[in-house]
């Protein structure tokens, strides 16, 4: 037998709800593993400007430090998006 009623069940009533749990539970998990993995690549990175200063590797610092400031905008951008999904959920 067709489902005559609305297009989408899980818009309406208590599954309304557990749909959009579900959305920022699984977006809160997407966006701390981006961070983790931002957090790791800026710790390695860190470890291998600092060696290039040490050693005295222009060249390698200053793509090093460039690197750096990728990953800082990455930090921002993940920081921006758990706001955008705050507002929106809120």
């Amino acid at each position: 037998m067709p489902f005559l009623g609305h297009s989408n069940f899980f818009d309406v009533g208590i599954f309304a709800e557990t749909t959009r749990n579900i959305d920022l539970f699984s977006s809160n998990i997407y966006l701390t593993q981006m961070l983790s993995a931002s957090l790791e690549q800026y710790l390695q990175t860190k470890k291998e400007y600092e060696v290039a200063l040490t050693e005295g590797d222009e060249l390698l610092t200053a793509a090093k430090e460039v690197e750096l400031k990728v990953i800082e905008g990455q930090f921002h951008m993940t920081s921006a998006m758990f706001d955008l999904w705050s507002e929106h959920y809120s």
